[in-house]
């Protein structure tokens, strides 16, 4: 029977929880569905950072063909190539580029869930695609990135989306939280927009004009590519 553990944030991400686990990171607003859109869009490769410093000394050492993307505030990062909106990252502009990414919540849960035994990268975007990898785990983790430390209303929806999925097709033993977090998905699925119209961040993106952006990141199972994480890298799953 497989085991499902929900984290609420990135800041409890602890090696306690996911040693010996798949962790599947979760970052809907909008981090890990833009890893997903650049992955389509023909980029090489994603490099999860912490700090603007941190990405400007990875392109120093990388050279050329390096985009640098991310934000700070929901904003791009001055000096920057790229924001953090999805549609930044489609056409031409990325393919076959090496993107080195900082996000406030969404590049540091992908960097704590290094010490699982492997790091898949989801999105509602992208959620059947991980669903069928998780099919021969035994032990899952999903990791609700949130914002500033705290549980976010549409990276629980996403993880409640998973675990719907994964109880359709076996038995599954869940903790509480993900217990909870599947009750609030299954109770609003059928209005999902509404369900996270009341959300924090969600209020915050639609505030500074993202509508485009919130309406593209709750988009359904139109991605095959499930990106993974795995020695300082995010590469797409062959």
């Amino acid at each position: 029977m497989k085991q499902i553990e929900v984290i609420p944030s990135a800041k409890y991400v602890d090696r306690s929880i996911i040693e010996g686990s798949t962790s599947v990171v979760i970052d809907v607003l909008r981090a890990t569905t833009v890893m997903v859109t650049a992955f389509e869009n023909g980029i090489k490769e994603i490099v999860p950072v912490l700090t603007p410093a941190e990405a400007d000394e990875v392109k120093e050492k990388t050279g050329e063909g390096v985009l640098l993307g991310g934000e700070r505030n929901a904003e791009i990062i001055p000096g920057f190539d790229l924001d953090n909106s999805p549609f930044s990252y489609m056409d031409d502009v990325v393919k076959g580029k090496i993107l080195v990414l900082t996000t406030t919540n969404g590049t540091l849960a992908i960097r704590k869930a290094s010490e699982a035994d492997r790091v898949l990268i989801a999105s509602f975007l992208n959620a059947e695609a991980v669903v069928e990898l998780l099919k021969n785990e035994k032990r899952i983790t999903l990791i609700c990135s949130g914002t500033n430390g705290d549980y976010t209303l549409e990276d629980g929806l996403c993880a409640g989306y998973l675990i719907d999925m994964l109880k359709s097709r076996e038995d599954v033993e869940l903790s509480d939280f993900a217990h909870l977090v599947h009750s609030f998905y299954f109770f609003s699925k059928d209005d999902i927009s509404g369900a996270v119209s009341v959300a924090k961040h969600y209020r915050s993106l639609k505030k500074k004009g993202y509508e485009k952006d919130l309406e593209y990141c709750f988009r359904m199972n139109e991605s095959e590519i499930v990106p993974y994480y795995s020695n300082g890298v995010i590469r797409k799953q062959a």
